[in-house]
């Protein structure tokens, strides 16, 4: 069977030798070739990258091979060259062209065994170059692909009014899957995945993962945004359908940043860099859905960006640290419990409070290798005035994440027998929002947690509606007001509905502290409705752990 003629562009825009050329290449010896003309170099990029050619026969020119290597990556290219110089040749191999033809050896039969040996190379070479743009996991193409990809769309887009896309996708709490159920599951679970986004892509489309449990997609031909929205709508309606994995059930959502050529970046950093701030704000935004790059966003997601890389920056680092402040019983004027309070010590912009980086730390997941590492402080802290012979409770906050995280108690757990602390000297707060909002794990967890004898609080009671029926059914020891109405400027109304708060909660047999206690006059009306479990600046200011322990007498009783 013969061989189809191969489609040739040749390049030159010397008239006499690209006569030359021709004639070579219309000769019998060379094979059946369909030779296309280009006259003018500068013209060479846009032809290769507007249609198919076989191979290009060009001039030995550094910046054409380079511009015909991006407009074509499939395109063999086969320079020649006016001199005899082998480094130059050299240079060009590596370079990418395929071969390097001196002119004045060239004949017809030179042509065709150059065409014929750079396919087999070629071939060989892909082989080994698809090996090393795969993503041995799932099949996919890998970053290094996807930068050659963005490259070669780039060039191509310069020339053509149509644009493309770039999909930033990322799949949400995918860290607690793997910290669960083990990473071979996880494995298990990005090849399906991956699976899931080859049936929805087009044939066209590239996919790539690029590190974990991101990938990203680019979508060819792009005529209107909205085509990109409707796929991101695709992919995440696909991604959410059940999984079911060595006997689990599994729920996957996923999160999706659009950036879109040209109009969210002229080059390929510039095109990773905007989707994954859209990405960040889809996540901000709830996760579960996309968002475009927006431009007049764009400072307040750096500043975002920059603030959650310090945060795990400063994880690393040891910049964290932890500020205990009192909680005392007015009856007897004793501290019995010390709440443990977060604080960044920022090297540019000194102590942070919560306010400054908690939400950032919940949207990105980081809330939890930071709750753990307050745990494991707070703990030891205990430990260090235990044996100092003070007994006074840890109050610890806990977060939405953690009390989604499956292991927490059995995690817990380890770290209580680690530090030799009892179970009966720590408090953890939940937030009333929260339990309302994960009622059923809040449930399970509130159990579990007394079962280890752990004490369980209700941090911000009343600011929700619909609590009360899990304070009287569940083991939770006692509640939290915030007061700051009472100082600030109080009504009548604000005032009743502290005091009726605090005498329901008295009358149900649970214990009531009240927060940000600012002046005398606060503490007093507090006291006299029955919240004598006070805590704020006028009781005591957070102070690290030295000081405490310094001042025994100011800071215990």
């Amino acid at each position: 069977m013969e061989r189809a003629a191969r489609k040739i562009l040749l390049v030159e825009a010397n008239p006499t030798k690209r006569e030359q050329l021709l004639e070579l290449c219309r000769a019998p010896s060379a094979g059946p070739l369909l030779v296309d003309i280009c006259t003018s170099t500068r013209d060479a990029a846009a032809r290769l990258s507007a249609q198919d050619y076989d191979a290009c026969l060009l001039p030995n020119e550094p910046a054409l091979l380079q511009d015909a290597r991006r407009a074509s990556a499939d395109t063999l290219l086969l320079l020649i060259s006016d001199d005899d110089c082998a480094e130059r040749d050299g240079a060009a191999i590596e370079d990418g062209a395929d071969d390097v033809l001196p002119r004045d050896t060239l004949n017809s039969d030179v042509i065709k065994r150059a065409l014929v040996n750079a396919e087999r190379r070629r071939c060989s070479g892909e082989k080994l170059q698809q090996m090393a743009r795969q993503d041995p996991l799932t099949g996919l193409g890998n970053r290094a692909l996807l930068e050659a990809e963005l490259d070669r769309m780039i060039l191509r887009g310069q020339r053509s009014p149509t644009g493309f896309a770039l999909l930033y996708i990322d799949l949400d709490y995918f860290k607690q899957i793997n910290d669960s159920f083990g990473h071979g599951l996880g494995d298990l679970l990005l090849a399906v995945i991956a699976n899931r986004l080859r049936r929805t892509m087009r044939q066209d489309d590239l996919i790539a993962r690029i590190g974990g449990d991101e990938f990203v997609a680019l979508l060819n031909d792009l005529h209107d945004p909205n085509d990109a929205a409707l796929i991101a709508s695709k992919i995440i309606h696909t991604l959410s359908e059940p999984i079911t994995l060595s006997g689990h059930h599994l729920l996957v959502s996923a999160s999706v940043g659009i950036a879109t050529f040209p109009g969210h970046g002229a080059n390929a950093a510039e095109l990773l860099q905007h989707a994954d701030q859209a990405l960040y704000r889809a996540k901000a935004n709830g996760r579960n859905g996309y968002a475009f790059f927006n431009p007049q966003q764009d400072a307040e997601t750096r500043h975002n960006l920059d603030i959650e890389q310090g945060l795990r920056h400063g994880l690393l680092e040891g910049q964290f640290r932890l500020h205990y402040q009192p909680i005392v019983d007015t009856n007897h004027g004793d501290t019995v419990a010390w709440e443990a309070l977060l604080r960044w010590q920022h090297p540019q912009l000194g102590l942070l409070t919560p306010d400054a980086f908690l939400k950032l730390a919940e949207h990105s997941g980081l809330i939890l290798p930071m709750g753990h590492w307050v745990i494991g402080q707070a703990l030891q802290a205990v430990k260090q005035w235990l044996d100092a012979g003070v007994h006074c409770r840890l109050s610890i906050n806990l977060s939405d994440r953690e009390l989604k995280q499956p292991r927490f108690v059995d995690q817990l757990r380890q770290l209580l027998i680690r530090s030799k602390v009892p179970p009966h000297m720590i408090q953890l707060e939940l937030r009333e929002d929260a339990l309302l909002k994960h009622a059923s794990q809040a449930t399970a967890l509130c159990n579990a947690l007394h079962e280890l004898g752990v004490e369980i609080w209700l941090d911000h009671f009343g600011s929700e509606y619909g609590a009360l029926g899990y304070l009287s059914r569940l083991p939770i020891k006692g509640v939290k007001v915030d007061c700051r109405g009472l100082s600030e400027s109080p009504s009548p109304e604000q005032g009743a509905y502290l005091q009726n708060l605090i005498t329901l909660s008295r009358g149900m047999d649970k214990q009531v502290a009240a927060n940000y206690v600012e002046d005398a006059r606060v503490a007093e009306q507090l006291s006299r409705w029955g919240g004598n479990l006070l805590q704020g600046y006028w009781i005591g200011m957070p102070r690290p752990l030295e000081e405490l322990i310094g001042q025994p007498d100011a800071a215990l009783n």
